[in-house]
């Protein structure tokens, strides 16, 4: 691919031409929502555009921020992902479980699921890429701008794209030419594009561009000290990866390809998917809150949001708008012949000069100007217009319903609004599902030599261990059990029930009593500190039931006996009295 130094070009091959125009097919299709995608993140980040019509004042009422906060409240936390091992292998289970659990402490896989729920949100959908790196496979969840997919891919089926492009990767050119996977070719190609006249000027566009990405991820909640900060003075270079289906002539059949070029032009990596990976799907999950057969950019909940929002803005800012010319307090004056008026200024005691004449409301008279005083029920009306729509009601934003009075029409109001919540949360969970599926299989195509993993014990102290893959990849594989944090509570209150039930068919059964205790309190959140003091207090109990047994022997021998001729004249007493009743 030679540079032509006379119109400051590059030449691009067949297979360079053909990337280019996936990529324009899969930008062309999003392009079209990114006013709508910038004009929810504006208003979620209070920032608003005037105009000298209708907007004047930079004031926006932050109903975008609370409806998605408030939703983001109702969806389910991080799912709960068990792993069971097909054949049965219970050591092998416990070692791939605690991977999981440190891997997802290790990837901050909390706030990954925040990112992405705030993705949907917004913009509608949201993909998360998988990456392999030393200690196993780690999860990112992609600005929406940088990920382009085929437009004749089946919504909600990433596995039918043809192809997948995900573009705007910063990186300098040191990083670039210490990276052993890229070639030397593509390397040697690209110091010549870092120092020529078009390299220059398209580095200067991409750190502008890599300024925005951050502005955005900023808005999503990550916080600014976890931003990359380029040194000064490095070149930044554009990389996208380009995964594409092309035609293997030797195999006769159509594979999967990831190839790796800088600045659309300068190709610096080109593997199978299988030789990249290990594997032949896309690492790739995508999902939206609100699917459709006819798109695969939906509307998102910030689309309705969007329009009521804008509105309001526009009226608020009027009535603010209106109350400062208000507190201007100008005034219409009649020109009259040695009568000029004059500003003063405020204050205790002054002395105005009147006009001549005897009446001043002939002369002066107030400019009148409207308060707009309607403007809040207006306000009021467009934002539970809004709230229907959305599911977020006032109640959940911790606002009373006036219009409400009964406990029974609230209950009704907040059941509604769950079971809005509810379908959204049913295709999180079918995301979070195909995510841990592709999780395992690239683990196990990728299983590094060994993992370190660390225990706490019951006393506290924590155990280093260093786990090989021998110990937990399974030819038969495992399966994961997705749950939400609300159904595994659920679980875990029916378990409890049962446990209950049983011990209290059986009460004087010290062991079903023990065990019981000890799996009702596996499924709270007991540190090992208070789990010592349970089972100490148990301990105390027991010694003091048992203590108590042997006392109660005791005292019925130290009882004293009745004696016999005592009890033989007490009856003889009984009979007479018997008698003389009689």
């Amino acid at each position: 691919m030679p540079y032509n130094a006379n119109d400051n070009t590059w030449d691009l091959d067949d297979e360079m031409l053909r990337l280019a125009k996936e990529k324009k097919a899969g930008a062309d299709l999003q392009l079209r929502k990114h006013p709508d995608w910038n004009d929810n993140y504006e208003l979620y980040r209070n920032k608003v555009r005037t105009n000298r019509l209708t907007q004047r004042q930079a004031i926006n009422i932050p109903l975008m921020k609370e409806t998605v906060k408030t939703l983001l409240s109702k969806i389910d936390d991080p799912p709960e992902v068990d792993w069971h091992e097909n054949s049965g292998d219970e050591l092998k289970e416990l070692y791939y479980q605690e991977i999981w659990n440190q891997q997802s402490i290790d990837n901050k896989l909390e706030l990954v699921d925040i990112l992405d729920k705030k993705n949907v949100l917004l913009y509608g959908t949201s993909v998360k890429k998988l990456n392999i790196y030393d200690e196993g496979v780690e999860i990112d969840v992609l600005d929406v701008f940088d990920v382009l997919l085929d437009p004749l891919m089946i919504a909600g089926n990433i596995e039918t794209a043809r192809f997948i492009v995900h573009q705007n990767i910063m990186k300098s050119v040191r990083e670039i030419l210490a990276n052993p996977k890229y070639s030397e070719k593509g390397k040697d190609e690209l110091k010549v594009w870092a120092d020529s006249p078009p390299g220059i000027t398209q580095t200067n566009m991409n750190e502008e561009e890599w300024h925005k990405k951050m502005e955005r991820l900023e808005a999503m909640g990550v916080n600014a000290d976890d931003f990359s900060i380029f040194a000064a003075g490095d070149r930044i270079i554009n990389l996208t990866e380009h995964f594409t289906t092309r035609w293997n002539a030797t195999k006769k059949e159509f594979e999967r390809r990831v190839v790796v070029y800088a600045e659309d032009t300068i190709v610096l990596y080109d593997e199978s998917l299988e030789e990249c990976l290990g594997v032949d799907f896309w690492p790739f999950v995508v999902w939206n809150e609100d699917p459709e057969t006819n798109d695969i950019y939906p509307d998102s909940v910030a689309d309705l949001v969007r329009p009521g929002n804008k509105l309001i803005n526009v009226w608020y800012s009027q009535m603010a708008e209106n109350r400062t010319l208000k507190n201007f307090q100008m005034h219409w004056f009649l020109p009259l012949q040695g009568y000029t008026p004059q500003t003063y200024t405020p204050g205790p005691g002054v002395m105005l000069p009147a006009p001549p004449g005897d009446d001043i409301n002939k002369v002066l008279k107030p400019v009148e100007i409207s308060g707009l005083d309607d403007t809040f029920n207006a306000i009021n009306a467009v934002t539970r217009v809004i709230e229907r729509g959305s599911g977020a009601t006032g109640i959940d934003k911790g606002q009373g319903e006036k219009s409400q009075q009964t406990l029974g029409e609230i209950e009704i109001l907040v059941g509604k609004s769950q079971e809005r919540a509810l379908s959204m949360a049913k295709f999180y969970r079918m995301a979070w599902t195909e995510l841990v599926t592709k999780w395992d299989k690239l683990m196990h195509a990728n299983a590094p030599k060994f993992i370190k993993l660390y225990k706490e014990s019951a006393s506290g102290k924590i155990y280093p261990k260093k786990v090989f893959s021998s110990d937990w990849v399974s030819k038969n594989g495992y399966k994961p059990i997705v749950r939400s944090s609300s159904e595994t509570e659920q679980a875990n209150v029916q378990s409890m029930q049962k446990w209950l039930f049983v011990t209290s068919q059986d009460p004087n059964n010290p062991s079903l009593r023990k065990i019981a205790m000890k799996r009702m309190l596996d499924l709270l959140d007991v540190t090992p500190e208070e789990m010592r003091q349970i089972e100490q207090g148990g301990k105390k109990q027991q010694q003091l039931a048992e203590q108590q047994a042997q006392a109660q022997p005791q005292q019925a021998e130290q009882q004293p006996q009745p004696n016999p001729e005592e009890a033989r004249l007490q009856s003889r007493i009984q009979e007479k009295l018997a008698q003389l009743n009689a």
